[in-house]
């Protein structure tokens, strides 16, 4: 296979695809709308910007935004979204958050108590409550490991095609490997990549990232959250393919 751009998108749309470092591709976020409705996947300092720029907020009446974690490459501008959400829309925004981790939810409740937000500008829902997208039927985090200083996730998804995994920021393939090995059918696989392997580093390099993936699902993985220019060449080199933002 010829590593590029990827033509297939999968459920997702993607916004960015720059790691923090990376500002010119955006930073990754994807988002799936479905006539009113909206579900986003990261809000870092770029995505409200560009969600305004795709008129992607015209006339949606529920958004869920998923927040990997705290970095603020992937919650720069929530603030602003969860805003434009009561003052232009006219919505209160969901804020999808795993129930049992009881320290996360009261990291990002304080995270949007610095930002100024209100409580009764939106409400923390159980993934489970994501429903009604005929694009996927379920939706999960999963804890990974990135910066030791705060707690990080990866995403899977439930969809016709297959199971979908979506790993923002990663330093290890453990939580991929399961995803593989609990699904029969995969859609798609959504992987972070650094372009060198430096020991300590909180972002899985993609010499590690490619041993770690059978031949069989290299054409299904499409990487993001790419560190630069050397980076994405590197990646192309290898056989991989690189979302579309």
């Amino acid at each position: 296979m010829n590593g590029g751009d990827a033509s297939f998108r999968g459920p997702l749309i993607f916004l960015g695809r720059g790691a923090a470092f990376n500002p010119l591709e955006g930073n990754t976020a994807a988002y799936i709308r479905e006539e009113n409705r909206l579900f986003l996947i990261d809000c870092g300092e770029t995505v409200f910007e560009r969600l305004i720029a795709r008129q992607a907020l015209t006339g949606v009446t529920e958004l869920s935004i998923a927040i990997s974690h705290l970095h603020s490459d992937h919650c720069g501008s929530l603030g602003t979204l969860l805003y434009y959400c009561r003052f232009a829309l006219g919505i209160r925004a969901r804020i999808v958050l795993p129930r049992e981790e009881t320290a996360y939810i009261g990291s990002v409740r304080r995270l949007l108590e610095l930002f100024g937000i209100p409580e009764d500008f939106y409400s923390c829902v159980d993934p489970g409550e994501v429903a009604g997208f005929r694009a996927f039927s379920a939706f999960r985090y999963v804890k990974t490991a990135h910066d030791p200083r705060m707690e990080c996730f990866s995403f899977e998804l439930e969809t016709p095609e297959g199971g979908v995994f979506y790993s923002a920021d990663t330093c290890r393939t453990d939580e991929m490997a399961a995803f593989i090995q609990r699904h029969g059918k995969i859609a798609a696989i959504y992987m972070e990549a650094l372009e060198t392997d430096t020991p300590g580093s909180v972002h899985l390099p993609l010499d590690r990232l490619r041993a770690a993936l059978p031949d069989a699902l290299m054409e299904k993985t499409r990487l993001m959250h790419l560190s630069g220019a050397g980076c994405m060449r590197k990646a192309r080199e290898m056989g991989f393919s690189i979302v579309e933002a």
